[in-house]
């Protein structure tokens, strides 16, 4: 058997091109019931792949019902049929509304043209440089435009470039605290931020919250009880609850920070995709705030594109952060976002994702239950609070074994306290509309009907 004719090696991963030439070949009968297909290493010194390629391949295949395997006796395509039309490969991977991705399709002539302008022009300059910790200036430059249409009104030099937000989180973190000290954030809070915390050996004191974010009340009640060094806290679109705080109660909380002497370390990856005119905290108290902030949710997370804005007296301490982890960040990254700018391409960016959010959002009010999660207009995740009797460990696993991904609710716990019965879903992360019909379909489903041991429900 001759497969290397039916692939189609624009398909990846290489596994997959592998699966879809089985399964094309049986349907156009290129390939008959009961024949052998080769052995594993034959077929992959015959196509150039790796063996384990391949073995995956055939994995994939038989558990979909194409082929059976035989200890001895070789792989061969089985008068099962498989369970529907779509291609094994896909039917074996969940739906994941885990994990944070952007939808890039719209974006691609944006991509395309800022790297033909780079490559025909200035590709060697771009290759060679090393900018200092705090990024090149005209690159600083770029990004003060780009905040201040977010209501972030900033100088230059109080910018420092950073390979995404995670790593502006760590260098604010490294050279704002010291190892041992405790930071007070919101009692659920990104596990990125745990992580990096983590790392560092800061601990963390959990806030209550409430429908308003961080509650004023419960962070002066830590700061007196406990010895604190930072607040670190997410006004807009709070990670995982969708929270966003009223004018009223940024202020209550840059006046603690004030009132304490506390710096505050203010996650803003999602404010520059909403619309709303409420300030940043930062721009309240922007002698102590310093503001975190970056391209992913616009562009992906693979632009790996964020910076730090600190008051100009702490400058030259998160340079030092950024430049003893990384020396700086990447120069490529940030001649590509400095062109996006420059060349007027983010408003078209932030338009589609609004645009595709907003559609995604809107799909929720269709189901009962999922229509009572909180949602945002600009946010690609939503927090659903579930149905008694359903607790939120029982249902993310009866979720996976519904063929869905969800981030476990204890991930964003701080501290020991009880998670709430809720969770977190990434309605931005299908690649289609269609998938996540799918994914809400057997959700809804799913919360409606009782929880069994285990996870299963009837």
């Amino acid at each position: 058997m001759n497969l290397d004719n039916l692939i189609q090696w624009d398909i990846k991963p290489r596994y997959r091109a592998i699966v879809r030439a089985v399964v094309d070949g049986i349907a156009k009968r290129q390939i008959a019931i009961g024949d052998r297909l080769p052995p594993q290493r034959d077929l992959a010194h015959q196509l150039n792949v790796a063996v384990a390629t391949v073995g995956r391949a055939y994995a994939e295949l038989e558990k979909a019902g194409y082929v059976v395997s035989h200890v001895g006796r070789g792989t061969y395509i089985t008068e099962r049929k498989p369970q529907n039309s779509r291609p094994p490969d896909q039917d074996s991977q969940p739906i994941d509304l885990f994990t944070y991705r952007v939808q890039v399709a719209e974006m691609g002539d944006a991509f395309a043209q800022i790297l033909r302008g780079i490559a025909a022009t200035s590709i060697t300059e771009v290759l060679n440089q090393a900018p200092a910790a705090e990024g090149d200036l005209r690159h600083r430059e770029a990004l003060c435009h780009w905040l201040s249409t977010h209501g972030i009104d900033v100088e230059p030099g109080q910018i420092v470039i950073t390979n995404g937000g995670q790593h502006a989180t760590m260098a604010a973190l490294s050279t704002l605290t010291h190892a041992g000290e405790t930071i007070a954030t919101e009692s659920l809070t990104d596990p990125k931020m745990k992580a990096v915390a983590g790392y560092l050996e800061r601990r963390l004191a959990g806030v209550a919250c409430d429908a308003d974010g961080m509650i004023p009340e419960a962070l002066e009640e830590i700061c007196r009880r406990r010895q604190i060094a930072a607040i670190y806290c997410t006004p807009r679109n709070q990670n995982p609850t969708n929270t966003v705080m009223p004018a009223d109660r940024r202020m209550r909380i840059a006046e603690i920070a004030d009132r304490y002497d506390l710096p505050i370390i203010e996650s803003d990856i999602y404010g520059t995709l909403r619309q709303d005119p409420e300030p940043p905290i930062q721009a309240l108290v922007p002698h102590r705030t310093h503001l975190v902030t970056s391209l992913g949710r616009i562009a992906g997370p693979g632009t790996k594109l964020g910076c730090l804005v600190s008051p100009l007296k702490d400058v030259a301490r998160t340079q030092s952060g950024v430049g003893m982890s990384t020396g700086s960040a990447t120069y490529l990254q940030g001649e590509i976002a400095c062109r996006w700018i420059e060349e007027g391409l983010i408003p078209g960016m932030v338009r589609w994702q609004q645009a595709d959010t907003l559609r995604r959002v809107s799909m929720l009010a269709a189901y009962p239950i999922l229509g009572q999660a909180v949602t945002r207009p600009s946010s690609p995740h939503v927090w659903l609070p579930l149905p008694e009797p359903w607790r939120a460990d029982e249902f993310v696993d009866a979720a996976l074994a519904h063929g869905i991904l969800i981030a476990p609710t204890h991930n964003f716990a701080v501290g020991r306290d009880e998670v709430p019965h809720a969770v977190r879903l990434v309605i931005g992360s299908p690649p289609t509309h269609e998938d996540l019909g799918t994914a809400l379909d057997r959700l809804e489903r799913l919360a409606a009907s009782p929880p069994r041991p285990h996870g299963r429900t009837a």
